[in-house]
C-alpha cells in the first residue's frame, strides 16, 4: 500500500528516520521493500545501543522471516533457521543412497542443521 500512496510512504519514511533512527539506503519497487541503516547499530561491536527500546521491526527479526520457505537472514546474523520437521527429514535422507556430499548439501539447503 505504501508504494501506491506517496504521502503515506513519505510519512512512513520520515517516521523511521526521526523516531527509529533508520536511514533509507534502498527502495526496491519490484519487491516493494525498503532497506534501512540504523544509527543505533555499532558495526564494530555488532551491538545495538538502544536494545531495550528497539522498534518492533527489530524485535521481530528474524522471527518473521522464519515463517518463509527460504528465509534470507542478514550476513553475520547469529540466528539460523531450522526446519520444524528437521529430524524427520534427516532420517529420511539417511535412507537414501545419496553421496555424503549431496546429503550434506541437502541438509544445508533444507535447513536441517
Amino acid at each position: 500500500m505504501l508504494w501506491h500512496l506517496p504521502r503515506l510512504r513519505r510519512l512512513f519514511l520520515s517516521w523511521q528516520q526521526h523516531v527509529n533512527g533508520f536511514t533509507l539506503i534502498e527502495a526496491e519497487e519490484e519487491s516493494q521493500t525498503f532497506a534501512f541503516r540504523c544509527k543505533h547499530f555499532d558495526w564494530k561491536t555488532r551491538r545495538c545501543s538502544s536494545y531495550s527500546s528497539r522498534p518492533f521491526m527489530c524485535r521481530d527479526y528474524p522471527r518473521a522471516l522464519m515463517e518463509q520457505p527460504w528465509p534470507q537472514l542478514f550476513e553475520g546474523c547469529g540466528f539460523r533457521p531450522l526446519a520444524g520437521n528437521a529430524e524427520e527429514l534427516r532420517r529420511a535422507l539417511e535412507q537414501t543412497d545419496l553421496s555424503p556430499e549431496k546429503r550434506a548439501e541437502l541438509e544445508r539447503k533444507l535447513f536441517l542443521s
